[in-house]
C-alpha cells in the first residue's frame, strides 16, 4: 500500500489525469466499441488515478480502468494505436 498522500497531491493528479482524458466525452476501444468516460476518481488502495466509463452498448455496465493503462498503445495487425481515442 502506497503511503497516504495529501489531499493536494491527490487533486494534483486528478487534475493531470483531467489534460489527457475527457469526462463526458465518447471514446471508442481499439476493437470498435463506444464508451462514455463518466469520470476520474483514486483508488484508495494505490494512489493509482483510474477512469470510470460506461458502455454504449448492451447493458450499458460502469467499469474502472487505470489512466495508465486507458492511456497505452497496444499492437494490433501490426500497428501500434492507442487502446481509446476520442471519438
Amino acid at each position: 500500500m502506497e503511503e497516504k498522500l495529501s489531499e493536494s497531491e491527490l487533486q494534483k493528479r486528478l487534475s493531470e489525469a483531467a489534460k489527457l482524458i475527457t469526462v463526458g466525452a465518447e471514446y471508442t476501444h481499439y476493437k470498435n466499441k463506444r464508451y462514455l468516460v463518466t469520470g476520474l476518481a483514486i483508488t484508495e488502495a494505490d494512489n493509482q488515478v483510474c477512469v470510470i466509463y460506461q458502455m454504449l452498448y448492451g447493458a450499458g455496465l460502469t467499469f474502472t480502468r487505470p489512466a495508465a493503462n486507458w492511456l497505452e498503445t497496444v499492437e494490433v495487425g501490426g500497428k501500434t494505436v492507442p487502446r481509446f481515442t476520442k471519438a
